[in-house]
């Protein structure tokens, strides 16, 4: 092996430890599931991330995180417009969210997975119990 050769094998191993959580039995996930695009936004969800379970919004004017259960804005600073465009896409992508919340939770995550049905309500919603 050359420099170069040495030197892009050290880029790509720097990417994979950026990118790749590896568990203490050698098993790899991502750091970041891309759940969709919302314009220049993207929606991506963490594993082994705090509570309560998130979805972060992240573009080059925006850098945001809302609770998956009600889309309730839990940080960063973001308009009415784009507030409105994200409540939409959760109203109609919150089993997806939910999917790949649950599908990336790693054996030790601290936040488990979403199992109630009664959390998936929308926003605003009655229901008696």
């Amino acid at each position: 092996m050359d420099d170069k050769d040495l030197q892009r094998l050290e880029k790509r191993l720097n990417y994979m430890l950026d990118h790749v959580n590896i568990d203490e039995f050698g098993n790899a996930t991502e750091k970041r599931q891309l759940v969709d695009r919302i314009g220049n936004a993207k929606i991506e969800i963490y594993p082994n991330v705090h509570p309560p379970p998130h979805f972060h919004v992240k573009s080059p004017d925006l850098n945001a995180t809302f609770s998956i259960i009600d889309c309730q804005h839990l940080t960063g600073v973001i308009n009415s417009q784009t507030l409105k465009k994200i409540e939409y896409f959760h109203s109609t992508c919150r089993e997806k969210l939910v999917d790949i919340w649950n599908k990336s939770r790693p054996d030790n995550c601290p936040v488990g997975m979403i199992e109630n049905k009664k959390q998936l309500l929308p926003k605003n919603t009655y229901s008696p119990s």
